[in-house]
C-alpha cells in the first residue's frame, strides 16, 4: 500500500482545505514532516487510520453513538462554532491487486444533522465511483490486506517503543507483530472457528469409539499445548527475575566494593589467606627454633669447631702411626721385601718403614684431646659443613619472610575489621547474601519447571502420536467424510503449518536484523547474530564467539535500534508493502546512531517512510544526510491566536533560524 495524498477539511486543528503530497520518488522514498509539540502531527497520523477504516480502526464492528462521540472530538471547533458542517478525509492510495495497481480516492465526510452526526463515503477505482456494494466488497479486502492492527504495527511510535524497552515487553510486542504480519492470526482464527462448530454440531454420545476417543484426544491436546504455554512463560518469567536479581546483585556488589566492602567470597579469601599466612609462619618458627637449639652455638663458635676438625684429624693421623709403628717392625718390613728381591739390604727395609711412618705421622707434637670415634669425628664434621654452608643465611631469610607475613597479616586483619564493624556495609552485605538466596531458590524452580515443561512436551507427543494412530484408522474407514473428522484435520494442519511458518520466518528475519543492525550499531561487530526463540520470542544476542550477551547491557538508545531493526526485518521478510511511519523515532538516540539510522535504515523500508519530527530530532546536520532520499518535505505551524495549524512546503528552516538567533 502506498498513500499518495491526504487532504483535511477541518479535522483538528487544520482549518479549512490542507493537502499533503506523500507520493514518494524513484529513489526518493522520504516524507518529511517537521513541527513543534502540538503543531498536528499526532492529528495527522490518527486522520490516516480514521479515514481508512472508519468506526472499524476504534474496535467497532458498525457505526455507533461511542463512534461519533470520537468523531466529534477531532472536527475543528471553529468550524462547529460557525455551523459550516464541512468535514471530511480525503485519502489517495493505490494498492497491488492480483499483480495489478489500482488507484483509489477514498472520501469519508461528516455532517451534522440537527444535533445528530451522519458519515458518508465516496469510493473512486481507477476513476470509477464504486456501488454501495463493491464499497462493502472493498472494505472486506482492505481489512485483509490492510488491517488497523498492522497499521498500527508500521508506526514506529518513539514513545511506545521507549515503553516496551523499558517495560520489558519486547517477547511480547513481537509475539503480537509476528501473528498480524505473518497472517498468522488468521490460522489462529479458523482453528478457534472449527473446534467452535466441532463442539456445536458434533453429540459425542452418537459418536464411534473412535472418534469419541479421537474427540477427547483433540481436547486434552488443545490442554496440554495451553499448558505448555502457560509452562513456557513461567520459565521466561523465572529467567527475567533471575536475571533483575543477578543485576541487582552485580551493582550491589560494585557498590560494596567501592566503598570498601567484601562480599562473602573475598571475606572467605581473606580468612583462607589469614591461615595460610599464619600456617606459613608457625612452620618458619619451628625451623627458626631448631637452628636455634642446634646450629646457631657452632655458628657462634666457628673457629673453635674448626680447630677441633683439626685436632680431630691430628689425633686420627697420631693414631695410625703408632699402630703402624708398633705393626710395622723391622723383621716384618725385611721379611716382606726379602720375599719381593733376596738383593735389598737390611739398611734399606730401615729406611723404607721410616718414610712410610712419616707419611702418617702428624707434622707436630700433639696431645691427644678427645680420642673421638669414627661416628663421633663423621658427626663433628657434619656440623662442620652445616656451618661452613649457607644455613646461617637461610635462617635470616625465614626471619625476615616471617616480618614480611606479619605485615600482611595485619593488613589483612585491618581490612576484615573496618568491614565487619561499616553498619551500612553490612547491611549491604545481608541483602547480597539474601539476593543469592533468591537466585538459587529460582534455579530450583527453574530446574523443576523445565523438567515439568519437558514432561509436557512428552505427554503432547504422545497425544499427538495417538490422534495420528486414531485419524489413519478413521481413514480407512467410511467416515473419513465427516465433518468432525475434517475439521480436526484441518486444525491439526494448520497448528503444524504455524509452527513450520513460524521457524521459517523467523529464520529469515534473524538474518535481516543481525544485518541491518551491524550497519546502524555504532559498536561494529559487536553483536554478531540476533536469535528470536519460537516459542517465547524471546531475542537472545550474540558476540562474535557465540557469547550471550545479555541484553540489559545495552543502553536505551541501543536497545531501540535493536527494536527498530527486528521490526522492519519482520515487515521485510513478509513482503507486505506498507508505508513505514516514524514519529519522534530519534529523541533518544545519540548523533552516531542518528545518521547510521538515517543513512543506512530509512532509505531501506521500502517505497514510503514517512517522518514526524522535531527540529531538535532532525537538526541541520541530519537533515542534509536525509536530503537526497527525500521526495516532500512539510512543516507544520500551529498559531496560537487562530488556534489552527498551517503548513509549510519546506522543513525547519535552519540558516534562517541561526541568522535570528
Amino acid at each position: 500500500m502506498i498513500i499518495n495524498e491526504i487532504q483535511l477539511t477541518n479535522i483538528g486543528a487544520y482549518r479549512g482545505i490542507n493537502s499533503f503530497d506523500f507520493r514518494p520518488g524513484n529513489d526518493q522514498n522520504v516524507i518529511l514532516i517537521g513541527g513543534e509539540n502540538g503543531a498536528g502531527k499526532t492529528t495527522l497520523l490518527n486522520a490516516i487510520k480514521l479515514g481508512l477504516f472508519g468506526s472499524y480502526g476504534y474496535g467497532f464492528k458498525t457505526d455507533n453513538s461511542e463512534y461519533f462521540k470520537r468523531v466529534i472530538t477531532i472536527l475543528n471547533h471553529d468550524a462547529k462554532k460557525i455551523n459550516e458542517n464541512n468535514f471530511r478525509i480525503k485519502l489517495e492510495f493505490s494498492l497491488i491487486d492480483d499483480f495489478e495497481r489500482t488507484n483509489y480516492v477514498l472520501f469519508r465526510s461528516w455532517r451534522f444533522s440537527g444535533q445528530q452526526i451522519k458519515e458518508s463515503i465516496d469510493l473512486v477505482a481507477n476513476g470509477k465511483h464504486l456501488s454501495e456494494y463493491e464499497k462493502e466488497i472493498f472494505q472486506s479486502k482492505l481489512r485483509e490486506v490492510m488491517p488497523p492492527q498492522l497499521l498500527d504495527l508500521c508506526l514506529f511510535d518513539g514513545e511506545e517503543i521507549a515503553r516496551i524497552i523499558s517495560e520489558d515487553k519486547l517477547s511480547e510486542y513481537l509475539k503480537n507483530l509476528s501473528r498480524v504480519v505473518f497472517n498468522l492470526d488468521l490460522f489462529e482464527t479458523l482453528e478457534v472457528d472449527l473446534e467452535n462448530f466441532s463442539s456445536q454440531t458434533l453429540d459425542p454420545e452418537k459418536m464411534e469409539s473412535a472418534e469419541k476417543e479421537l474427540y477427547s484426544l483433540n481436547l486434552r491436546e488443545k490442554e496440554q499445548r495451553e499448558k505448555i504455554k502457560e509452562l513456557i512463560n513461567q520459565v521466561a518469567s523465572i529467567k527475567e527475575r533471575k536475571s533483575l536479581l543477578q543485576d541487582e546483585y552485580h551493582q550491589l556488589k560494585n557498590d560494596f566494593e567501592v566503598n570498601g566492602g567484601l562480599v562473602k567470597a573475598e571475606r572467605d579469601e581473606i580468612l583462607r589467606q589469614m591461615s595460610a599466612i599464619e600456617a606459613t609462619r608457625k612452620q618458619n618458627l619451628e625451623k627458626i627454633r631448631e637452628f636455634v637449639s642446634t646450629l646457631l652455638p657452632f655458628y657462634l663458635s666457628k673457629d673453635l669447631l674448626t680447630q677441633t676438625i683439626k685436632q680431630i684429624e691430628n689425633e686420627e693421623s697420631l693414631q695410625l702411626y703408632k699402630q703402624l709403628n708398633s705393626k710395622l717392625t723391622d723383621e716384618k718390613i725385611s721379611s716382606i721385601l726379602h720375599s719381593i728381591s733376596s738383593s735389598i739390604s737390611h739398611s734399606s727395609s730401615t729406611e723404607l718403614r721410616n718414610q712410610v711412618l712419616n707419611l702418617v705421622k702428624p707434622e707436630k707434637e700433639i696431645t691427644q684431646i678427645h680420642g673421638a670415634s669414627f661416628s663421633e669425628s663423621s658427626l663433628v664434621e657434619n656440623i662442620h659443613q652445616q656451618v661452613i654452608g649457607d644455613k646461617d643465611s637461610s635462617a635470616l631469610n625465614i626471619i625476615e619472610e616471617n616480618r614480611t607475613k606479619l605485615s600482611e597479616l595485619q593488613e589483612l586483619r585491618s581490612k576484615l575489621r573496618d568491614n565487619d564493624n561499616a553498619n551500612e556495609l553490612s547491611d549491604m552485605f545481608e541483602k547480597m547474601e539474601l539476593i543469592q538466596q533468591t537466585v538459587l531458590k529460582l534455579e530450583d524452580e527453574l530446574v523443576k519447571t523445565e523438567s515439568e515443561l519437558e514432561e509436557n512436551k512428552k505427554a503432547l507427543s504422545i497425544t499427538l502420536s495417538s490422534i495420528e494412530k486414531i485419524q489413519a484408522s478413521l481413514r480407512d474407514s467410511d467416515k473419513t467424510k465427516s465433518s468432525f473428522l475434517e475439521s480436526q484435520k484441518i486444525i491439526a494442519l494448520s497448528r503444524r503449518f504455524r509452527e513450520i511458518q513460524l521457524k521459517k520466518k523467523l529464520q529469515q528475519v534473524q538474518i535481516e536484523a543481525s544485518t541491518m543492525l551491524k550497519k546502524i550499531f555504532r559498536k561494529h561487530n559487536y553483536i554478531s547474530a540476533i536469535i528470536i526463540e519460537p516459542e517465547t520470542y524471546n531475542v537472545v544476542l550474540l558476540d562474535s564467539h557465540k557469547d550471550h550477551i545479555e541484553k540489559s547491557t545495552l543502553s536505551a538508545g541501543e536497545k531501540e535500534i535493536l527494536l527498530i531493526s527486528i521490526i522492519w526485518a519482520i515487515f521485510k521478510c513478509s513482503g507486505r508493502k506498507v508505508p513505514f511511519i516514524f514519529d519522534t523515532l530519534l529523541g533518544r538516540l545519540d548523533k552516531t546512531h542518528k545518521t547510521a539510522v538515517l543513512k543506512e535504515f530509512i532509505p531501506n523500508c521500502g517505497k514510503q517512510a514517512i517522518i514526524l519530527s522535531t527540529d531538535t530530532e532532525i537538526d541541520e546536520i541530519h537533515y542534509t544526510a536525509l536530503k537526497p532520499h527525500i521526495a516532500n518535505e512539510y512543516m507544520l505551524d500551529f498559531n496560537v491566536e487562530r488556534k489552527q495549524t498551517q503548513i509549510l512546503n519546506r522543513y525547519f528552516p535552519f540558516r534562517k533560524m541561526e541568522m535570528n538567533v
